[in-house]
């Protein structure tokens, strides 16, 4: 059986994703952030359904705001129900970790317009070895949102993550971070020159996105040294640094397996037009 889930299910909501904490992490820190009713304003809010085997949550398909859909299941049966509900509902990203992606997306894949596929590695880092650089000063965006912040954010939605969106979108996104949601800037001799996020987080880990160096400034360390800092700040929280990166960044893979990340699981991002 599948449903819509309320705020109602939140109990047992929150005891599926412990079970399951790793690889739904972005469904804890929404579901923490902005609870389970749709707000339609809200971003990071979404619809989402729940598939049940002898009235036990066996899965989650939440149809996000913003565009994108982060299904999580346990038993394969949920497979098929996903897959048809997502046939008819709009959505413009389709991650998570490749063993639950993969299944629904050979369902589906005849039914959507295929814009991107990118097969990623899931990294975790227990290991982590620190690297800095000489007069970086890092800046808490979340703290102090201003028009040059907006524009760094927005050259790094269209010319690294090649996504279109409003310096409105950018300001709300950022008002709407939780507060172990940081997102961090360097900057270096007054010019910003990298950024990265805590994208979410869970009771034990904190995942790391968004992490974009400016074109002018690549091959000068500065995205291995934002990253180092955001781990350093994990760390210190007890949590542990999480990650995703596309397999074939060569430079963003090494810099990561640097600073003592190391693959767990396959992970897809397939973008949707």
């Amino acid at each position: 059986m599948i449903r819509l889930l309320t705020q109602s299910d939140k109990k047992i909501i929150l005891e599926y994703l412990k079970r399951n904490e790793i690889e739904t992490s972005f469904l804890y820190g929404n579901v923490i952030e902005f609870g389970i009713d749709n707000i339609q304003d809200k971003r990071r809010c979404a619809d989402y359904y729940g598939f049940f085997k002898e009235e036990v949550l066996k899965g989650i398909l939440p149809f996000y705001n913003l565009g994108s859909c982060i299904p999580h299941f346990e038993d394969e049966d949920a497979i098929p129900s996903f897959a048809d509900l997502m046939k008819s509902k709009h959505f413009e990203f389709l991650l998570g970790m490749s063993k639950v992606i993969r299944p629904l997306y050979e369902r589906i894949e005849g039914h959507k317009e295929i814009q991107e596929y990118d097969e990623c590695s899931y990294f975790i880092n227990k290991n982590f070895r620190p690297y800095t650089l000489e007069r970086i000063n890092f800046i808490d965006a979340n703290e102090a949102i201003n028009d040059e912040i907006i524009d760094f954010v927005l050259d790094a939605r269209k010319n690294g993550f090649n996504q279109v969106t409003t310096r409105e979108d950018i300001r709300k996104t950022l008002l709407q971070r939780g507060d172990e949601e940081e997102f961090i800037i360097a900057e270096k001799d007054g010019k910003m020159v990298a950024q990265a996020c805590i994208q979410t987080y869970t009771p034990k880990i904190n995942q790391i996105g968004s992490v974009y160096t400016a074109k002018e400034e690549r091959g000068k360390g500065y995205c291995k040294a934002i990253v180092s800092e955001i781990c350093r700040r994990i760390i210190g929280k007890g949590k542990i640094p999480t990650l995703s990166v596309k397999k074939n960044n060569t430079p963003a893979v090494m810099a990561y397996t640097a600073l003592g990340f190391e693959h767990y699981d396959d992970y897809l991002i397939i973008r949707l037009k």
